[in-house]
């Protein structure tokens, strides 16, 4: 107890390094559903969620860049979260690729085509079966 009333009133500052393997955890599981949006997002209009995703976990990842940068971080956790980062980073990348793609194929009557097929598969199926 008194460590941690000479640590209040110190005036060298103490930390230890923050854990960072809940956010490196959840911020991978949320890259991973954001590609799967964004891979999903061609036939099912889903890439503007995956971007938006992609988005916040890239500038949730750029506040603990700052953290690292401080030095809040063990060396270890940094490097785990850099590594993170440049994949958020491809990942959005491969987002404006893919909504590229999206925009090109509203141009033609690739979707018409494609919902029309599914819409009468499933008519066939419903009305065979």
């Amino acid at each position: 107890m008194s460590d941690k009333v000479d640590a209040l009133f110190s005036s060298v500052e103490h930390t230890a390094p923050r854990e960072s393997a809940a956010a490196i955890t959840q911020n991978r599981r949320l890259l991973k559903v954001a590609i799967v949006l964004n891979i999903l997002g061609l036939p099912c209009w889903t890439s503007v969620p995956g971007a938006a995703l992609t988005v916040w976990v890239w500038t949730t990842l750029d506040t603990e860049v700052a953290r690292i940068q401080a030095g809040e971080y063990s060396d270890s956790d940094a490097e785990k979260l850099m590594k993170l980062r440049g994949q958020a980073s491809a990942t959005l990348m491969f987002c404006v690729l893919c909504l590229g793609v999206q925009i090109a194929l509203l141009s033609t009557p690739f979707y018409g085509r494609l919902w029309g097929s599914i819409s009468m598969a499933l008519n066939h199926l419903w009305q065979g079966g």
